[in-house]
C-alpha cells in the first residue's frame, strides 16, 4: 500500500506588523504570506507540479508522485543577517536551522560517519538515511511529526510516523538513527541557507542538545541558542531555536504547534519529567513581545490551484471565509500518556456525509478524533469509515494500488464531502479527493487512506476548504467555509477571544473513548417542508426547519442502513434508513 503524506512550509514572501494607518495603534498582528509549490522533494518542486498517480506498464507499480505541497519562508537571523529558508509546520513546535558545519552540505568536503544506534526495540533494519531532501521512507512521508521517545503509543496512526511517548522508562534513539555508512555531503545548502554562530555577534548558546526527528526518516541534531530574529518591520531578541550541525534534511523547520509538542518537552531528549520543560516558540515569543495580543494565528490556504497562501499571527480575515467562524475544542487524546493539555490539533469529527443537488446521505455519525495537519497531503480514516464512503460514491478498492478506485467525475458533479464539526459543515468537492490514474482521466483514485484505527488525519486537501483560527492560549479551534472570491483584507485583531466566532453547538459534546464505525445518523438540518418516512418523527423548529427526531437505526456493517435526504420538487425527503442492497463493486459497475 502506497501512503503519502504532505510535508508543508511556508514561504515568507512578506511579513508585516500593522499598527497604523487603518488599523488603531495598539491593534497589532503579522502576516505571512508564502508561495506554494509541489514535488516529490522541496528542491525539485514548482508551482506547476500537482499530486497525480504514474503507473507503468505494469499495472502493480503504481506510485503517487508530486505528492508533497511545501511553503517555504525566508528568515533573517543574527546580526549581521543570515538570511535562511525554514518550513513552516503547525504539528511541531519547534524552530531549527542547518548549521553552517552540517557535513551532509555539499559545500562541506568531509564526509560524515555516526555509530549505529539501534532502537530500544532492537530493530535491526536501520536503513542508510536519505541525504539530499525530504523523502518518501518505507511508503511513508510525513517530514513535519515528532518522534517522541518512549512506548509506542495506539494511537500512532494519528502522525503517519512512529509516534511514541516519553513514559519515563526508555528513550528510543530516533535522531541518530542511522547506519555507520558515510554520509555523503549532497546536499547544495547554498540554496536554503545556514547559520554560522560564529558570524553572529547576538548568538547565544544554551550549552543544550538539540535533537529531532520526523517521520520520513529525517533528523536534526545540534545545540539550542537564542538570537535575533527578524520579520520585516518586526525584530524579535530571545528566540529559541536549535542549530542542526548534523542533519539529513535539505532545509530547517519553522514548528507554530503547541508547546506540548516541543522536543524539550515530549521530545527524545526528554525521558522522564524531571527533565521536561517548555519555552517560549515563535507565536508565544510574539505575543510576549507585543508583536500580537494574543496567542493564536489563522491558517489560510486559498484555492488548491492559487499560488499563496498566508499565516495570520494574532489576527482574522474576515472577508477569507464565507458564513460564521465556529469554536470548538482541541481534545487530549493522549491524556493517558500523561499530558494535561493537547499537544496537536485534535478536534471532534461528529460525522460525515456526502451530498449532491438531488439528495444528502449521511455516511456517519459516529463520533471520531481528527487531526487538522497541514503536514499531511491527502486525508487518513478508519477502513470501515472509507469503506462506507466508497460505497456511496461508487469506488472499489484496489489491492495493486491499495487505494480505492472509481470513474473520474465530469466537470459538472457536484457532489460534495461534508464534515460536521456538531452544528457546522466544512464542505469539500468529492473531485477534490480523487486523483486521475491515466492521462485519459477516466480512472481515478479515492486518496482517502484506510487506517486501522478509529481517527481521521484531515489534510491538505480538507483545509484548503476551511478557515482555520488556532486559538493555543484557550486551546479551541475556530473554522469556517473558505472564500477564495475576495483579494481585499478585512483584519481584526485577536484580543482575548476570536472575533465574531460563535461557540459550535456540540461544544461541549466531544469524542472520549474509540468505538466501532457505524453508518446513519443525520447530519443535515433541513429547511421548509420534510417528509420523513421509514421511521423517526419529524420536529418542526421555530425557524421553520426540520429534522429528524429519532436515530435510524444503525450498524458496523458495511451496506447497512443509512439516512438519505432525497430532494424531489424543491423539497427534502429524509428516508431512514434505506437499505443499501448493492455492495460496492455492484455500484461501481451500475456507474460505469
Amino acid at each position: 500500500m502506497k501512503f503519502s503524506k504532505l510535508c508543508i512550509a511556508s514561504s515568507l514572501a512578506t511579513s508585516t506588523v500593522y499598527a497604523s494607518e487603518n488599523i488603531k495603534k495598539e491593534d497589532k498582528f503579522v502576516k505571512l504570506k508564502f508561495n506554494k509549490s509541489f514535488g516529490d522533494s522541496y528542491n525539485t518542486s514548482s508551482q506547476s507540479n500537482r499530486p497525480l498517480f504514474k503507473r507503468s506498464s505494469n499495472y502493480e507499480e503504481i506510485e503517487l508522485k508530486n505528492q508533497q505541497s511545501f511553503y517555504s519562508v525566508e528568515l533573517d537571523i543574527g546580526v549581521p543577517v543570515q538570511q535562511i529558508t525554514v518550513l513552516v509546520d503547525t504539528g511541531s513546535s519547534d524552530l531549527w536551522v542547518t548549521g553552517s558545519d552540517n557535513p551532509f552540505c555539499s559545500s562541506n568536503s568531509a564526509y560524515a560517519k555516526r555509530d549505529q544506534v539501534k532502537s530500544s526495540d532492537n530493530n535491526d533494519d536501520d536503513e542508510e538515511e536519505n541525504s539530499s531532501s525530504l523523502q518518501e521512507k518505507n511508503g511513508v512521508i510525513f517530514a513535519t511529526e515528532i518522534t517522541i521517545g518512549g512506548g509506542i503509543d495506539p494511537l500512532s496512526f494519528l502522525t503517519g510516523s512512529d509516534f511514541t511517548f516519553n513514559t519515563g522508562e526508555f528513550q528510543t534513539a530516533t535522531a541518530t538513527r542511522t547506519s555507520n555508512a558515510a554520509a555523503e555531503a549532497t546536499i547544495d545548502c547554498s540554496s536554503y541557507g545556514t547559520f554560522n554562530v560564529n558570524s553572529s555577534s547576538t548568538f547565544k548558546s544554551n550549552e543544550t542538545s538539540f535533537e529531532i526527528s520526523y517521520g520520513d526518516g529525517s533528523y536534526a541534531s545540534g545545540t539550542w541558542g537564542q538570537d535575533v530574529l527578524a520579520m520585516n518591520d518586526v525584530n524579535i531578541t530571545g528566540v529559541s531555536f536549535g542549530v542542526a550541525n548534523y542533519t539529513n534534511s535539505t532545509v530547517g523547520v519553522l514548528g507554530i504547534g503547541l508547546p506540548g509538542l516541543e522536543s524539550t518537552y515530549s521530545g527524545t531528549g526528554s525521558t522522564s519529567s524531571a527533565h521536561r520543560y517548555q519555552y517560549a516558540n515563535l507565536p508565544m515569543i510574539l505575543r510576549q513581545t507585543g508583536a500580537i495580543e494574543h496567542t493564536a494565528y489563522s491558517l489560510y490556504l486559498d484555492s488548491s490551484d492559487a499560488k499563496y497562501g498566508s499565516v495570520l499571527f494574532g489576527a482574522v480575515d474576515h472577508n477569507k471565509y464565507s458564513g460564521d467562524l465556529y469554536t470548538i475544542p482541541m481534545i487530549n487524546i493522549y491524556e493517558n500518556q500523561g499530558f494535561s493539555n493537547p499537544i496537536e490539533f485534535d478536534v471532534t469529527l461528529q460525522g460525515i456525509g456526502v451530498s449532491t443537488s438531488d439528495e444528502q446521505v449521511t455516511v456517519s455519525q459516529t463520533k471520531l478524533p481528527a487531526l487538522l495537519d497541514s503536514g499531511t497531503t491527502i486525508s487518513y480514516m478508519p477502513a470501515d469509515l472509507v469503506s462506507l464512503l466508497a460505497e456511496e460514491i461508487g469506488a472499489t478498492y484496489s489491492s495493486t494500488s491499495g487505494f480505492y478506485e472509481m470513474r473520474c467525475l465530469s466537470s459538472s458533479d457536484d457532489t460534495e464531502l461534508v464534515f460536521d464539526f456538531g452544528g457546522f459543515h466544512i464542505t469539500a468537492p468529492l473531485s477534490d479527493f480523487l486523483i486521475s490514474t491515466t492521462l485519459s482521466n477516466k480512472q481515478c483514485i479515492f486518496a482517502v487512506v484506510p487506517e486501522v484505527t478509529n481517527s481521521v488525519i484531515l489534510g491538505d486537501v480538507f483545509l484548503t476548504h476551511a478557515y482555520v483560527v488556532y486559538d493555543l492560549e484557550k486551546y479551541e479551534i475556530s473554522m469556517a467555509q473558505a472564500s477564495y472570491d475576495d483579494d481585499t483584507e478585512d483584519i481584526e485583531v485577536i484580543d482575548s477571544s476570536v472575533p465574531s466566532a460563535v461557540t459550535a453547538a456540540s461544544y461541549s459534546n466531544t469524542w472520549s473513548t474509540s468505538q466501532d464505525i457505524t453508518s446513519g445518523g443525520n447530519i443535515f438540518t433541513l429547511d421548509g417542508n420534510t417528509t420523513v418516512t421509514s421511521g423517526g418523527s419529524t420536529i418542526v423548529t421555530a425557524t421553520g426547519s426540520t429534522r429528524s427526531a429519532s436515530h435510524s437505526q444503525s450498524t458496523t456493517r458495511r451496506g447497512s442502513s443509512t439516512s438519505r435526504v432525497e430532494r424531489t420538487n424543491g423539497q427534502d425527503i429524509l428516508s431512514i434508513p434505506t437499505l443499501l442492497l448493492a455492495s460496492a463493486s455492484f455500484v461501481l459497475s451500475f456507474f460505469l
